[in-house]
């Protein structure tokens, strides 16, 4: 049984799923809809979204309308296509009701969380940062709510202690074609039956904000290991020595210490690294990126800027981010 479906998505973490459609004989991609294409890099040239790459490499028919919602001729093609279901994976506009009754079987999302935990904008980095030891994926039939749709399945993954976000990304995006072609095969074949959220479990994970980069010393080891991995590759973290930002890339949550210095200040370099005092326990910093140079191992930063200096202390949050 074939089953017909159109293709919403746009960055590269769609890609995945997009190439698990096409590969499957048993289903159809009448067309790919994504967002228009944007001014990227330093010279800002305009550049196509992935989607829309693979798409036109496969021959399919790309839309890229500002906003589907009040786009009359795409949504003429979509009632005229009649596809079994839209299939939505970081498409980047939220769909109207009007949209959604398109479909004969409904639209199907895939989530980069174990809903209800973690709806909205941002659930990977989310995961990290709170501390999770796991996360997944899970598929939906969208509703008119942010992420409240009736789930329809799930799949588990771990989230190692130093994993970082761009990690975690790139794993979930691969998990999420197998997922994808189970959920369809089930819905098609009835084998699947759609299980309502719990509201009372919901929570959310905000878009990030450029302010979230500034690093609190105050606060213990751990929380900022998982905020230093969580945000990776934006919005970062930065602290601040004698004004000057300098980016934290990579950490590691040090064995307990007994110094009772301010948080902040720099305990000793290490074999690996740099290593800071923080609100509860100690810090190992291991590559960072000093305002105007490359990324570089703390150690060796240390050494050369830091060397024969005592008494140094990175600055606490509180001036306005602009790195």
């Amino acid at each position: 049984m074939s089953i017909s479906i159109v293709f919403l998505g746009t960055p590269v973490f769609s890609v995945p799923c997009l190439k698990a459609l096409l590969s499957a004989g048993d289903i159809q991609v009448l067309g790919v809809i994504t967002q228009p294409d944007r001014p990227a890099g330093r010279g800002q040239r305009l550049t196509p979204p992935p989607v829309k790459i693979l798409a036109e490499s496969a021959h399919l028919p790309v839309f890229q309308p500002k906003s589907l919602r009040r786009d009359n001729d795409l949504l003429n093609w979509l009632r005229q296509q009649q596809p079994d279901f839209l299939v939505t994976i970081a498409f980047g506009q939220i769909l109207s009701q009007e949209v959604l009754d398109i479909p004969k079987k409904g639209t199907v999302n895939v989530h980069a969380s174990l809903l209800p935990e973690y709806r909205g904008p941002n659930p990977i980095q989310k995961a990290i940062v709170d501390g999770k030891t796991e996360t997944g994926l899970t598929t939906m039939l969208t509703d008119i709510g942010v992420d409240t749709g009736d789930m329809l399945l799930k799949t588990v993954v771990p989230i190692t202690p130093d994993l970082n976000a761009q990690e975690l990304h790139d794993m979930l995006s691969e998990a999420a074609g197998p997922l994808l072609l189970d959920t369809l095969r089930g819905l098609a074949d009835g084998s699947i039956r759609p299980e309502p959220q719990d509201p009372a479990q919901a929570t959310h994970a905000p878009k990030a904000q450029k302010e979230d980069a500034l690093i609190d010393w105050s606060q213990p080891a751990q929380r900022l290991h998982d905020r230093i991995r969580g945000q990776q590759p934006w919005p970062g973290a930065v602290t601040w020595l004698d004004g000057q930002p300098v980016k934290i890339l990579r950490s590691r949550v040090a064995e307990a210490l007994s110094s009772q210095d301010e948080p902040g200040r720099v305990l000793e370099t290490t074999a690996d690294g740099l290593m800071v005092q923080t609100g509860q326990g100690a810090l190992l910093l291991l590559d960072v990126q000093p305002a105007g140079k490359r990324v570089m191992n703390a150690r060796d930063w240390a050494n050369g800027a830091l060397r024969d200096r005592t008494d140094i202390r990175f600055e606490m949050p509180g001036r306005t981010l602009n790195v």
